[in-house]
């Protein structure tokens, strides 16, 4: 009996060990099912009720980058240094894959339909203005610049107000005029994109869409200026196409400058009676700049004259005869045309 009891007690010790051995590996299975658990609520956070927990704007301001100035958009301080929103302007912004737009009413930016946060997990922010996407006209800008602005906040918290930092994403280029003709130019164009495609504050061009761009005339601590924004990148070769025109005929390359940064403001001085920029008068009828004198070209009925570069609308008189019998004749263009710097243009002209 003495045997079959310690058999007994060693089989109890056994079984009293499996026993503790199983309860281990169920203890640890569930302390390792618990982290887990635990490691994917962290990851996804945990729900918030909805619509109790909005989207909060703390700040919106612009990054000046590396601009010899800062500069924001809308409206331009006197000094040039910069400008403020105004009330009515609006961005859209975007958190979870929903977006909103929101409205400044000259101290806030509110929505009627704002963002909320869904759960405690940090996330990205972004905000894009202009707040609606689409095609954007950069072709003239004599009445106001155009400005396209971004702004993207990593790890946003839902119990953290939001602060929006805008970066430029066009470079603007202002034009400073001395020299004694200063006074006489009316009229700054810059080469560039004239429109350009807008997709949540990211730009995509066109190669087509390049031309001559208006720039807007301002007066910053009483010296004049003229600006405008561009699409940023190399500007070109301007021994073919140069940067800028004054008057709508004197073109001018700008050597200095190369390459178009966002959020740069590009500075140009120009001297309006410098070698090389000075205005050439083709008219030989004095009192008259609009009419110019052809020059006999010695081989009987032919007459030559140079012009500065400049299209014609059909319709427009642009040749006057007079002959020895006191008649005047005014032949007028057929089609529009188009005038080129070093291009002869030749027309014949029938008199009966």
């Amino acid at each position: 009996i003495k045997e079959n009891d310690t058999q007994k007690t060693y089989k109890s010790e056994e079984d009293m060990k499996k026993n503790r051995l199983s309860t281990t590996i169920c203890l640890m299975a569930a302390i390792l099912f618990t982290a887990c658990t635990q490691d994917e609520l962290a990851e996804q956070g945990t729900a918030l009720p909805d619509g109790e927990y909005p989207l909060q704007i703390g700040s919106v301001s612009i990054t000046a980058e590396a601009s010899e100035e800062p500069w924001t958009r809308v409206t331009e301080k006197p000094d040039g240094s910069g400008s403020v929103w105004q009330p009515d302007d609006a961005i859209t912004v975007s958190l979870d894959g929903e977006t909103a737009t929101y409205t400044y009413d000259g101290s806030a930016w509110t929505s009627d339909a704002p963002l909320y946060w869904k759960n405690t997990q940090t996330a990205e922010v972004t905000a894009w203005y202009p707040a609606t996407d689409g095609a954007l006209y950069l072709g003239g800008q004599d009445k106001g610049l155009v400005y396209v602005l971004r702004a993207t906040v990593d790890n946003a918290s839902h119990n953290t107000p939001v602060n929006l930092q805008f970066e430029h994403q066009l470079a603007k280029v202002r034009v400073k005029l001395k020299g004694e003709r200063a006074s006489q130019v009316t009229n700054v164009e810059v080469y560039g994109f004239t429109s350009c495609t807008n997709t949540q504050g990211t730009l995509a061009t066109d190669a087509d869409s390049q031309g001559w761009i208006t720039t807007k005339s301002c007066i910053y601590n009483g010296e004049s200026c003229w600006e405008a924004n561009l699409v940023p990148g190399e500007i070109g070769d301007q021994t073919t196409q140069p940067f800028v025109r004054l008057n709508e005929t004197t073109v001018v390359p700008v050597s200095t400058l190369t390459t178009l940064e966002a959020g740069n403001v590009h500075t140009i001085t120009i001297t309006a009676n410098s070698e090389g920029m000075q205005t050439i008068d083709l008219s030989t009828a004095d009192g008259n700049p609009g009419e110019i004198i052809a020059h006999h070209a010695g081989s009987g009925i032919i007459y030559e004259a140079l012009v500065a570069p400049q299209s014609v609308a059909s319709g427009t008189a642009f040749v006057s005869i007079s002959t020895t019998g006191g008649k005047t004749y005014v032949y007028r263009m057929n089609d529009n045309a188009d005038w080129d710097a070093g291009v002869e243009y030749k027309y014949g002209i029938s008199i009966k």
